[in-house]
């Protein structure tokens, strides 16, 4: 909880400030601050400032609390004109959870305000002695406060109804009670606040690795009847020789389940011809299963991998943890502010998509290897898609075609609904002489004729 205003008063009645230099500020938080000060009397000591929280206060500490990153405005102008100055005086506002200091250099004297309030009127304001407000940490407007605004401070006759009383405490002081117990209070509220976040998080990502689990067994249901496939070439295959060219369909017995199954043919094909699309077809759509299959194994070991992660870092001790956890990306996925594209993963292989030329060229400059495929639409403008090379594996049919919907879906071949792609080792690019930011020439590539699947690259991009 907050300081009354009679803790303030306890609370300035013990700090060394008159006299005071102010040799130091170091920024932890928007609103909350550490002054290091030195006086002849008290020699090195830290005031520490935080205001338009719960736990608003200001107390002398021996704690060393991390500096922020990044500086604001506020904390550039006081490191240029506060530090060195002298604290001649210090002023509680009456009855109120505010107070000013005079401080003091060789040109003048300025004031810094400290109100430790909870809600908009929260600040810190400096001003010159005529409170003529100089720079303040928060402006408001609509309260006046603003820069070159005269600061207006209501000075209250009495503390009204409710009667305040400093509340008891253990300890040397009741600068060090208050820096310990809210200090303890602020923590377990922010680990309580870290752990909530953690928890949503975790909801998040679950759900979406389950929404993910849904759609590939439902690919895995789509292309189970591969086996069907390969029993109907085996009967075929035991009939070829009742097979002519030029025939549409045939009706043969079903040894195994009885009765007569009618088997479609291409009368362009011969029966052999027709015999070993069958087969095709049958390897297609087993290797199709079994990496849906696949995908879906992995998916429940992430499921599994993500529920015991998010249990130990609940678990843990640690809110540092929780806190580089939170600032991780909400999903799973690998593109980031610090690496151009679209980075996504099909069936085990990574895809890098460029969207424009510029990410076209950042990601073959820094993001390829000479193994990695390149793949790119034809007589259409669009981003390059790369597929990242794995060791000892080549590059399945339906990877390719992932890959192929993704560079259609980014080009200007997306309207037609299809396009010729060629794919060739990024190690066979060559930069052209002059050329646009990002255009490359292939050699030794290959083609591709490739439909645009919408809903596969809905499932693909999340």
């Amino acid at each position: 909880m907050g300081l009354n205003w009679k803790e303030l008063e306890k609370i300035l009645s013990e700090l060394p400030l008159e006299d005071s230099y102010i040799q130091k500020i170091t920024e932890h938080s928007i609103s909350s601050f550490t002054f290091s000060l030195f006086s002849r009397t008290e020699k090195a000591w830290l005031l520490y400032t935080e205001i338009s929280t719960p736990y608003a206060r200001v107390c002398k500490t021996d704690r060393i609390r991390k500096k922020d990153k990044m500086m604001q405005r506020f904390t550039q102008y006081m490191n240029a004109h506060i530090i060195g100055r002298r604290i001649t005086a210090v002023k509680q506002y009456p009855y109120d959870r505010a107070f000013w200091l005079d401080l003091k250099n060789s040109e003048n004297t300025i004031r810094m305000h400290v109100r430790l309030y909870s809600g908009p009127g929260a600040n810190i304001i400096i001003t010159d002695t005529d409170n003529r407000i100089l720079e303040l940490l928060y402006r408001r407007p609509r309260r006046g406060e603003e820069k070159g605004e005269e600061l207006k401070i209501d000075i209250r006759e009495s503390e009204g109804d409710r009667h305040y009383t400093v509340r008891e405490y253990d300890g040397p002081s009741f600068n060090a009670f208050i820096d310990h117990s809210s200090s303890i209070e602020s923590s377990q509220e922010q680990r309580a606040e870290l752990e909530s976040r953690i928890a949503e998080k975790r909801d998040k990502e679950l759900a979406a690795l389950r929404d993910k689990l849904d759609r590939q067994l439902r690919r895995v249901k789509e292309t189970e009847g591969y086996e069907e496939t390969r029993r109907t070439a085996d009967i075929l295959s035991s009939n070829i020789h009742s097979i002519r060219k030029g025939m549409t369909s045939i009706e043969l017995d079903d040894w195994e389940k009885g009765g007569t199954i009618s088997i479609s043919l291409d009368p362009a094909l011969s029966p052999n011809e027709n015999l070993e699309k069958l087969y095709q077809r049958y390897r297609k759509d087993k290797r199709a299963s079994e990496l849906a299959q696949e995908e879906a194994e992995r998916t429940r070991q992430e499921i599994t991998e993500t529920e015991k992660r998010y249990e130990a870092l609940l678990e843990s001790g640690s809110s540092e943890k929780l806190r580089k956890e939170t600032a991780k990306p909400k999903d799973g996925r690998k593109d980031d502010d610090k690496k151009p594209g679209v980075w996504v993963s099909v069936s085990g292989f990574d895809l890098i998509v460029g969207r424009n030329a510029k990410e076209n060229d950042e990601i073959l400059r820094h993001y390829t290897r000479g193994s990695d495929i390149w793949l790119h639409t034809r007589d259409y403008a669009g981003g390059y898609v790369i597929i990242k090379a794995q060791k000892g594996k080549t590059v399945p049919l339906p990877v390719l075609l992932d890959a192929a919907s993704l560079a259609i879906h980014y080009s200007k071949a997306k309207k037609n609904g299809k396009a010729d792609l060629y794919y060739t080792e990024v190690k066979y690019l060559r930069r052209a002489k002059d050329g646009k930011t990002g255009l490359v020439l292939p050699t030794q590539e290959r083609n591709l004729n490739a439909v645009l699947d919408e809903k596969r690259v809905k499932e693909i991009l999340g």
